[in-house]
């Protein structure tokens, strides 16, 4: 509704005046402004960070860099951009730095993780001969999925995670990952055919 659609325009307006507030803060040498930043945004950065290299240690490691980089960056920030738009361009250049060097290993099928990072991955796969919600049941059942996400390359690592698990909009990915809204949408079928490949050939 129209009414809906005016608060939650103030409300951003809101949180990006508050943001904005803060920058000045860190600005001027206001030390306990930039923690209040970090500690608003940190898990936001972690998450992203850990469900890109799925290691702790790394996630950590990333965390940190990226709060580095945004307190040497501040005065880059736009204001037209959304605050925690900026933290996933950074967060992700960051992983893609670490990809290239190697420095973060691709992870065995076989590999375990933590059960508590299930999610319900039904939509991630488009229609085949077999239904998507059958597969991703029984592949629940056997803890997989995130092993699955993990397995892709980078790029498609990244549409999966931020379309279906950040919930983000293709207008927002888009500012993300500077590329067009149709290439949002192309690189996210793609990622969804090779999970559709990937989860096939292990099967």
């Amino acid at each position: 509704s129209q009414i809906s659609y005016k608060w939650s325009r103030i409300i951003l307006c809101l949180i990006l005046i508050e943001i904005i507030c803060f920058i000045e803060q860190c600005l001027k040498g206001q030390q306990s402004s930039f923690l209040e930043l970090i500690d608003k945004y940190k898990n936001l950065v972690f998450n992203l960070a850990y469900r890109m290299t799925y290691n702790l240690q790394d996630a950590e490691d990333i965390s940190q860099e990226v709060f580095i980089r945004v307190y040497k960056s501040l005065y880059n920030f736009n204001p037209n951009y959304k605050f925690s738009t900026w933290l996933y361009q950074m967060t992700l250049n960051i992983c893609r730095d670490r990809f290239r060097k190697g420095k973060i290993p691709s992870v065995s099928l076989d590999a375990p993780f933590n059960k508590d990072d299930q999610k319900d991955f039904s939509p991630l796969i488009p229609d085949s001969e077999n239904d998507p919600e059958e597969i991703f049941i029984e592949v629940e059942q056997t803890n997989f999925v995130n092993t699955l996400i993990s397995s892709l390359p980078p790029k498609y690592r990244e549409v999966i995670i931020l379309r279906h698990l950040r919930d983000l909009s293709y207008e927002e990915m888009s500012k993300i990952l500077n590329i067009s809204l149709g290439s949002v949408k192309t690189r996210l079928f793609r990622a969804r055919e090779k999970l559709r490949e990937i989860l096939k050939n292990s099967r």
